[in-house]
């Protein structure tokens, strides 16, 4: 009889259908028991009960179906049962002892009594008391002497065995073996206590098939199970549906249940005449069994089994406690190494320093996760440590990775067979274990293991577990379970659970990283934005006071015209203006040029532009006009602002327009929070003093300038703290510049720029020092706390002959951006050319 879910089907279980059978509704049970199955409702009628009643209490199943349980146990005990199990109504899946006096022909019979809820049932399990056939010894002490052993042994190992020894001979079982799941449930005897001759399994795996799944979830619900009798006749419950849900009796807590004919069969191959298991249970998962076989019929009393059941408990969370224990003590010497390694990519993360460090912590690094080699990918640099794959190698493989990283890590024991590649270094890295240590995983810190060649003992061919019988209708379980030994290739030793856990902490610098980049990347948006903001303000005033004629274009059309414009033009109100386009009002002569002017500005290095042009007024009136026109941001747009005056007769200046036409120069080409120069202006200076040395044959440098911890000192003095800083920093470089000749220019958050003309790189790198020193000297604080921090910068250094050839003025500006990164890369504070 196959059941299925809930329902009962016909056929027969065979070893291709054993996964999916049902085997906590098997209608049945083993035969030294009975089992009553009893409504919760006020009569207490036995619902449903097995056949072999009429055995155990002289009355036949047909006679008790139906009847009041308290007809047969009494009031007395069935008020007693009644509270044991309103008591765990709380926990439908515990179950309840009581010995059970029950008359029987006349005479008492003590039966021991189990309890549990099914459904809306009361399922009382009775076996005669008379079969105690355990040891003698005082339950107190074996407990004593079970705990004492326990306690004086060394190792996880000893503990086992130690186990697997006092079960043995408490329960006179043939064989008990420890055994142990691995993480895709095949099993392996860890331990083992048996009578000398008998075959030893110690150290032999078996494959998850032994096992299935839904026996699995049993020995989490129920914890002890035993067979008396490989060769028993299961015995039918009657009637097999329950007469009111029509499905059948759910034995998943039974201790009667009977066991899957595939079971049997499987420990008649093995010669087991009777078994015992005890489930090895922590935080509700099962990471293994105590697995007891005898040769013949063995039954052990319901004393004793829980007393077992007690000691194998115990024994579960003895071993638990030694490996949190060892794996505490572990953990606190990896957490040590991953806090000091983390410390290096944190703070002061200088290229130069991270890749040093790494170099000296070589033998930390490796030991950290016990491996053989590692690598470290950091700003572009990759650093190789102990046993590893070639450069190229590790580079793939990382590339590989990125793509199936999982919380910023990946880990594999077998690489090879899921990077084909890789079994080209195999004997180098089998193992691979990758950390990111940056959002975009473009830096990493990677460990690798070594393969390591294993044998590993079967009880078996785990390949042929399945075999077809004779007839050839019919699969079975394998009936040899001799050694069989498989040699595994292409693994290293498995990452470890203390080992992958360790990954946390260093995760904290991927975390911090991504934190001070998104942190970076909103103040500086947040100052960008400032930066518009003040332009605009700027703009706005300029507009507002300007008494030459102002227009602001967008997209080629008038956004904004003042009252200047409005009279040059005839215009009766603004209206007559806005929204038309700007070429529109050239005459045919000049359109196409005043469109070349307009698009070519867009593109210029130079910020300004000043054209004369033919314009038709509303009038009519033909108008000479001198423009001068600046791309500009505007309104969140690029935008043209365009200064226009009427040319006199004799072309003679208009103050007016050339002092608006000056504002407006000094705007586009400045700074707004400090008022010096902007990059763009900084660059088209630079090139016009360029060729003015090529000319003479002098030297020009470039001196470039970076706040050092800018970001954390905007953080703790927030934006009007920064502007302050900003504006010294400008102060001090305009003290020890200006008077030298220097072009000084901010390029975009704390870094700023000077070029200096005949001046040669010894002089240049002095007057840096002199700047260091000077900002050092402000003792601009760095705490909140009053500490003796104080902001410094670094400086990077270039300088060159232009009359030499291949030299240019950008390589000059790359030149001194080098020089910067790498004082930053030799600790800041300092200055450095190339």
């Amino acid at each position: 009889m196959l059941t299925e879910g809930d329902f009962l089907l016909k056929g027969s279980v065979d070893i291709t259908n054993c996964d999916k059978e049902p085997i906590h509704i098997p209608g049945r049970i083993q035969p030294h028991g009975m089992l009553l199955a009893v409504s919760k409702e006020a009569r207490h009628e036995i619902v449903q009960c097995s056949t072999n009643v009429e055995a155990f209490i002289g009355i036949p199943y047909e006679e008790l179906l139906g009847m009041s349980i308290e007809s047969i146990i009494g009031p007395n005990l069935l008020e007693d049962m009644l509270k044991k199990i309103q008591s765990i109504s709380a926990e439908p899946s515990k179950v309840h002892y009581m010995n059970f006096p029950i008359e029987v022909a006349g005479a008492a019979v003590d039966f021991y009594g189990i309890l549990h809820e099914s459904n809306d049932l009361i399922v009382l399990e009775l076996e005669p008391a008379c079969e105690d056939s355990g040891p003698m010894l005082n339950d107190f002490e074996m407990i004593q002497s079970f705990f004492g052993k326990m306690k004086q042994t060394d190792s996880r190992e000893e503990a086992s065995m130690l186990a697997a020894e006092q079960i043995k001979e408490m329960l006179g079982y043939d064989r008990v073996m420890i055994y142990e799941f691995d993480s895709r449930w095949n099993g392996k005897v860890i331990a083992e206590a048996k009578e000398e001759g008998l075959e030893p399994y110690l150290g032999h795996h078996y494959p998850a098939s032994d096992i299935p799944k839904q026996a699995r979830e049993l020995y989490l619900r129920n914890w002890l199970r035993t067979i008396v009798d490989m060769d028993y006749t299961p015995v039918d419950i009657v009637p097999a549906l329950h007469p009111s849900t029509g499905k059948p009796l759910n034995l998943s807590l039974s201790v009667l249940r009977s066991v899957s004919p595939m079971h049997i069969e499987y420990m008649k191959n093995m010669g087991v005449g009777a078994t015992l298991t005890i489930s090895l249970i922590h935080e509700n998962q099962l990471w293994g069994m105590i697995a007891c076989h005898h040769n013949s019929r063995k039954y052990v009393s319901h004393r004793v089994r829980n007393l077992c059941n007690f000691l194998g408990a115990f024994f579960s969370s003895e071993l638990y406690q030694r490996e949190q224990l060892d794996d505490f003590q572990s953990e606190l010497s990896l957490k040590t190494l991953a806090n000091r390694i983390s410390s290096i990519f944190i703070g002061n993360t200088s290229a130069s320093r991270v890749i040093k460090q790494i170099r000296e912590e070589e033998a930390n690094i490796l030991a950290m996760m016990d491996a053989a080699g590692a690598a470290v990918h950091y700003h572009g640099q990759l650093v190789l440590l102990g046993e590893t794959p070639s450069s190229a190698e590790v580079r793939g493989l990382a590339d590989w990775i990125t793509e199936r990283l999982s919380d910023y890590s990946y880990h594999s024991s077998c690489l090879s067979l899921d990077y084909e590649p890789a079994k080209w270094f195999k004997k180098e890295a089998s193992g691979v274990m990758l950390m990111s240590l940056s959002p975009d995983a473009q830096d990493y810190i990677a460990w690798f293991r070594p393969e390591v060649i294993q044998v590993v003992k079967w009880a078996g061919d785990p390949e042929k577990a399945v075999l077809k019988e004779a007839d050839g209708d019919r699969l079975s379980p394998r009936k040899s379970f001799e050694q069989w030994k498989h040699t595994v290739e292409s693994t290293s030793l498995p990452w470890k659970g203390r080992e992958l856990r360790t990954l946390t902490d260093l995760k904290s610098v991927v975390l911090i990283r991504t934190e001070n980049q998104m942190r970076q990347a909103e103040e500086q948006a947040k100052q960008n934005a400032r930066i518009k903001r003040e332009n605009e303000k700027r703009y706005l005033q300029l507009m507002d006071i300007s008494p030459a004629a102002f227009f602001a274009l967008t997209d080629g059309e008038i956004v904004y015209l003042n009252p200047c414009a409005l009279a040059l033009f005839k215009a009766d109100g603004p209206e007559a203006m806005l929204g038309r386009r700007w070429s529109s009002l050239a005459s045919d002569a000049s359109r196409k040029s005043l469109l070349r002017s307009m698009i070519g500005l867009e593109h210029s290095v130079e910020p300004l532009a000043t054209v004369e042009e033919e314009f038709m007024a509303l009038d009519g009136k033909v108008l000479h006009l001198e423009i001068s026109m600046a791309h500009v941001n505007y309104a969140n747009k690029p935008a043209i602002f365009a200064i226009v005056r009427e040319m006199s007769a004799d072309n003679a200046p208009f103050g007016d327009f050339y002092e608006v036409s000056g504002q407006l120069e000094h705007f586009v080409n400045t700074d707004t929070l400090t008022d010096v120069p902007s990059r763009r202006y900084f660059e088209n200076s630079l090139s016009r003093e360029w060729e003015q040395c090529k000319i003479h044959g002098a030297p020009i440098s470039v001196i470039i300038l970076d706040i050092d911890n800018f970001g954390t000192y905007n953080m703790l003095f927030g934006v009007q703290g920064a502007d302050n800083c900003l504006q010294w920093i400008a102060d001090i470089l305009n003290a020890f510049g200006s008077p030298k000749g220097a072009v000084i220019a901010r390029f975009n958050g704390g870094t700023f720029a000077l070029h200096l003309t005949n001046t040669s790189l010894e002089k240049a790198m002095d007057i840096a020092e002199q700047i260091r020193q000077a900002v050092l000297s402000m003792q601009i604080s760095l705490s909140l706390s009053g500490s003796p921090e104080y902001l410094t910068v670094s400086l990077g250094v270039s300088a060159a002959l232009p009359h030499h050839p291949g030299n240019s003025s950008r390589q000059l500006v790359s030149e001194a951006e080098e020089a910067l990164m790498k004082a930053k890369n030799e600790g800041k504070n300092c200055v450095a050319m190339l």
